[in-house]
């Protein structure tokens, strides 16, 4: 496979994007169902006090997918049935997150300079976690364009400022959201281990300052927003099949 990118062996940013001046890095105790951590990365969306990066792990065996994506074709593309599925609020295919190494970013509007494209906030972020994969050993390419169509499997599928390894397995990818309060990305890692400290060094990249939290919530209330969200949007039927028909499992 001929793969058209960036491969990140020095110095310098692939996008040219201000860094945040301070970023909360939690690294979130509580092993979340798929709608408590999508609650939980909304909540930190719209909290209007920092920037967050939030690094988590599943509660369950999850597969995530798309806003505009159904259930029905997730289950189709992987119908074990001990999976559970969510839909996310954010854009991007459908994900397979038993092996991965998940993160969001929840960037407040007032901590971006302007209001860069989400292609370009896109490319900003996995330049700099190209960095870190490299640091931690990782040979990484940074996808100038699509990849052959996989299918709507994220990971079968490699886009545009996509990050993948050499032989075009996929490393990383992550779905957007943009609202008033700022932007969200989810972000998944796949086909590498990374040591202790990565969160931390791309954190640093992407900003100025970073604080971590050692907390449980990374705010008084947190866990109450969380739930009532899980409540009133993502545990319903409403949500979950979004216009779409319930799949036959």
């Amino acid at each position: 496979m001929h793969l058209s990118g960036t491969i990140f062996s020095g110095p310098g940013e692939a996008v040219n994007l201000p860094p945040v001046d301070l970023l909360l890095l939690w690294r979130d105790p509580v092993a979340r169902t798929g709608e408590e951590a999508m609650a939980a990365d909304e909540v930190l969306l719209e909290w209007d006090e920092y920037s967050v990066m939030r690094v988590y792990e599943w509660k369950e065996p999850t597969v995530t997918y798309g806003f505009f994506d159904s259930e029905e074709e997730a289950s189709r593309i992987f119908p074990d049935p001990g999976l559970h599925f969510v839909r996310r609020w954010t854009g991007g295919g459908i994900v397979d997150h038993r092996a991965d190494i998940p993160f969001t970013l929840a960037l407040r509007s007032c901590d971006r300079e302007g209001r860069p494209q989400s292609a370009a906030l896109y490319r900003w972020i996995h330049g700099g976690l190209a960095r870190v994969l490299r640091s931690c050993g990782v040979e990484c390419v940074l996808l100038d364009g699509d990849a052959p169509d996989g299918g709507r499997a994220c990971f079968s599928s490699p886009v545009t400022s996509d990050l993948v390894l050499p032989d075009g397995s996929k490393l990383a990818g992550g779905g957007q959201r943009r609202a008033k309060c700022g932007v969200l990305h989810q972000g998944s890692i796949q086909n590498c281990t990374l040591p202790e400290g990565w969160d931390l060094q791309l954190a640093e990249r992407l900003s100025l300052d970073v604080k971590l939290l050692s907390s449980i919530e990374p705010f008084p209330g947190f866990q109450d927003k969380v739930d009532e969200l899980v409540r009133t949007k993502y545990a319903t039927e409403a949500w979950r099949y979004g216009g779409h028909r319930r799949p036959h499992h």
